[in-house]
């Protein structure tokens, strides 16, 4: 299936901010011409390198701002980065959702798989502003491991500073991932006993078989669930979601 939303009137062109906030702003919105839930933010343009970069780059907290912090886009070129920097960057809604059902039979054998996915919307990995924020004393992923701790050790991880002073953190394209996904959802392998055989068991049929659920899922997502489909309010916004979990299952089907 295709879908495909926009907004097309909002009293008096007045966009509305919605969703979870974070240094006092909405992470979504609602505006004329654009998708319902809109994500909203700052884009990220790697990281400074050295103290002449910020020097001769727009101004963002004052005082707050050096080598290894993020560099965000001053997009009204004013010299100045603030709310006014913020435009669309991600639509939490996939434009494709797909799934197909596959039948295989050769003699005894019987084969099933249920492959289901979507494409085209963006997920916003809210879990990475705590997990790879680097701001308060508490566990981190491993990933941080390559952060930025001189010139030229990383463009993409900035440096870990207690309190965030350059808010490294805030609602930005740093966070928002493709949230395409495949994933083969299930599939069970059977094999049906010949009659010669189930007679001995005095049945009329016996199978046995062995299935999988979740076995694997092709995504560029980091999140631990990339369907997880964040609420009413907050589509695509992905925070504490739990896997998926995967199951083997073994069992025996029969008729008398």
């Amino acid at each position: 299936s295709f879908n495909r939303n926009k907004i097309v009137k909002m009293n008096d062109g007045v966009p509305l901010f919605t969703g979870f906030e974070a240094f006092l702003t909405k992470l979504q919105i609602l505006s004329e011409g654009h998708p319902v839930n809109s994500f909203y933010g700052y884009v990220m343009n790697w990281l400074f390198q050295n103290q002449t970069e910020v020097d001769n780059y727009a101004t963002q907290v004052e005082n707050g701002t050096a080598p290894g912090d993020v560099k965000f886009r001053d997009l009204n070129n004013d010299g100045v980065i603030n709310a006014e920097d913020r435009t669309y960057i991600g639509n939490p809604f996939p434009e494709w959702t797909f799934s197909m059902n596959n039948n295989f039979n050769y003699k005894n054998i019987d084969l099933q798989i249920f492959l289901q996915g979507v494409a085209g919307n963006d997920i916003y990995n809210a879990n990475r502003i705590w997990q790879e924020g680097m701001s308060v004393p508490q566990n981190q992923i491993a990933k941080v491991k390559d952060r930025w701790t001189g010139e030229g050790t990383s463009n993409s991880i900035p440096r870990a500073i207690y309190g965030d002073p350059n808010q490294n953190a805030r609602h930005s394209t740093r966070f928002v991932e493709d949230g395409s996904y495949l994933r083969i959802k299930n599939v069970t392998l059977g094999y049906t006993l010949p009659k010669e055989v189930t007679q001995k068991f005095h049945t009329d049929m016996l199978r046995i078989y062995l299935s999988c659920q979740n076995l694997y899922t092709f995504t560029k997502y980091h999140g631990y669930n990339v369907d997880y489909a964040g609420g009413t309010f907050t589509p695509g916004y992905n925070f504490c979601s739990f896997p998926s979990a995967r199951s083997v299952m073994f069992g025996l089907h029969f008729t008398f």
